[in-house]
C-alpha cells in the first residue's frame, strides 16, 4: 500500500519525534522532521508532504503553537489540502479535557488526533487512514469540506 508517501513530523520532543520517525520509516514512509512550528511551516511549504503530524505544545513554556499552526496551514493555499494528525498529551494530563475529532475539529482544523506518547500500532493505523483519505476534509476551512 505504501507508495513512499512523505510524512512530515513537527515535534519539539526529540525522543517522541525519533520514535515516530523510526516507526514510520519501518513502514517504508519517507519522513521529514522539524522541531519548531515556524521552521516546520516553511519546510512543509517547500516539501509538500502527503501528511503532517503536528504536536500541540512547544517550548519550555509549553505554548499551544500547534493550534495556531494548524489554522495557519489550513489558510495557506499550498498546505490546506494536506491532512494533519495532531499529537497531544493534553488528554493524558487533563483527562476531563478530551480532544476528539467529533467535538473539536470545527474549531481546530485537523483530520485526527493521537495521544502522546503515540503507540506505534495506533500511529501507523491513523497515518494509513489519513493517507487513504488523501485530502484534508478541512481544505476549505472554516467550512467543512466533505
Amino acid at each position: 500500500m505504501n507508495k513512499k508517501a512523505t510524512i512530515f513530523i513537527i515535534e519539539d520532543d526529540p525522543d517522541a519525534a525519533e520514535v515516530m520517525k523510526v516507526t514510520l520509516q519501518a513502514k517504508d514512509y519517507k519522513v521529514l522532521t522539524a522541531s519548531e512550528p515556524e521552521k516546520g511551516f516553511a519546510k512543509a511549504k517547500q516539501a509538500k508532504p502527503d501528511l503532517i503530524i503536528l504536536d500541540v505544545m512547544f517550548g519550555k513554556q509549553e505554548t499551544a503553537k500547534g493550534f495556531d499552526y494548524a489554522v495557519k496551514m489550513k489558510q495557506d493555499k499550498d498546505l490546506a489540502a494536506i491532512p494533519i494528525l495532531m499529537v497531544t498529551a493534553v488528554n493524558i494530563r487533563h483527562p476531563g479535557f478530551k480532544f476528539s475529532p467529533e467535538t473539536d475539529m470545527e474549531y481546530l482544523p485537523v483530520d485526527d488526533f493521537i495521544d502522546k506518547p503515540a503507540q506505534p500500532r495506533d500511529l501507523v493505523e491513523k497515518v494509513e487512514k489519513l493517507l487513504e483519505q488523501k485530502v484534508s476534509r478541512w481544505r476549505a476551512w472554516p467550512q467543512k469540506s466533505d
